[in-house]
């Protein structure tokens, strides 16, 4: 096993924001994840039903748990809570219905918008009638319990947590089947969009500084925006200037290309996607959200927190406002690490210098 990552392989993961493990899951566990999604948890359209007993099963759980990345971040990362759910993510065949068009950074709110572009403030992107769509106090959540707000100031709308760790149940190595996408190179753009969106003491995360949460697509139809505008800008360069992969229609992103019982490691940081699966099997990828241990929080490893699938470990799962000591302000925590996310790499800071 690799009980740390190579001076080459952190390079990459500075420059590119990701890096590839491969092998870091036996087979026996990958199996095992497998014949339980098949077995019991897909309907016979290879659609995935998801029920909570699945996220949290031990033969998920050690997909992580018990694998090679475990101890690579616990050794390159640093000390994290005990990981207790997880994100199964099962594509069906021909599934062309996920956009590749739409990378995001985790943490936002998802849900419903208005249709119409004259309902919608573009400067922050917020609708006219905001009560409509996000409640008398922006309190509603959205889809997969996704947050307006992660502080009751409403300064912080995004959620974070330090890595994105994704295992591939079974191989996905030709372009199209569904793969894991990320915008190369871009966690450093949003990195720069935070410290902005600080120094100018506006709102970090969407409708923050360059950050509208609506905005309008291509057909000039209002759509929940998951990127601070410079990595918007950054993707219409990749995808001028890249050569496009066979089978891969979506220059602007590099597919992750993964064999079974391979894993990725991403910073929150880094853009990613879900995207279409053209290929006749399906693609089955666990995702496992890991932040790194806060020794002034009493909430760390707390089961309402759902360390390992939560993208806001500020507040719990379902949106509760937790209770913090007096003097640890955890949300400007959060800030800080948005501003700065090597800090929670105690292996990279010699290219953090």
């Amino acid at each position: 096993m690799q009980p740390t990552l190579t001076a080459e392989q952190k390079q990459q993961l500075f420059d590119d924001g990701f890096i590839i493990i491969k092998n870091a899951v036996s087979k026996d566990l990958t199996q095992r994840a497998r014949e339980l999604f098949r077995g019991h948890h897909l309907d016979e359209n290879d659609h995935l039903v998801n029920p909570p007993e699945l996220t949290t099963h031990n033969s998920v759980l050690s997909l992580f748990n018990d694998s090679n990345l475990a101890t690579i971040l616990r050794n390159e990362m640093g000390p994290y809570p005990e990981v207790i759910s997880s994100q199964v993510a099962v594509t069906p065949p021909h599934n062309i219905t996920r956009g590749a068009s739409t990378p995001h950074v985790d943490g936002s709110w998802s849900g419903d918008i208005p249709e119409d572009s004259k309902d919608i403030e573009l400067s922050r992107g917020r609708p006219h009638d905001a009560e409509k769509y996000f409640g008398e106090n922006d309190e509603r959540l959205g889809i997969n319990d996704s947050l307006l707000w992660q502080d009751p100031d409403q300064k912080l709308s995004l959620g974070s947590y330090t890595s994105l760790v994704g295992v591939a149940v079974n191989d996905q190595l030709e372009p199209g089947n569904g793969q894991f996408a990320v915008l190369k190179g871009a966690h450093r753009l949003v990195e720069e969009s935070f410290r902005m969106q600080r120094e100018a003491g506006g709102v970090i995360g969407a409708e923050g500084p360059g950050w509208p949460r609506i905005i309008l697509n291509e057909s000039g139809q209002p759509t929940l925006n998951g990127l601070p505008n410079v990595a918007h800008e950054l993707m219409a360069q990749l995808a001028e200037k890249n050569k496009a992969i066979e089978g891969w229609p979506w220059p602007a992103l590099t597919p992750v290309l993964l064999a079974e019982g391979d894993g990725v490691i991403a910073l929150h940081s880094c853009p990613h996607t879900a995207t279409p699966n053209l290929s006749s099997n399906p693609r089955m990828n666990v995702y496992f959200r890991i932040r790194r241990l806060r020794e002034g929080s009493p909430h760390e490893g707390a089961r309402r927190i759902g360390h390992g699938v939560s993208d806001h470990p500020d507040r719990g799962y379902y949106g509760q406002f937790l209770d913090y000591p007096e003097g640890y302000d955890t949300f400007k925590i959060s800030i800080d690490k948005l501003c700065d996310h090597w800090s929670d790499w105690d292996g990279m800071q010699e290219f953090a210098r």
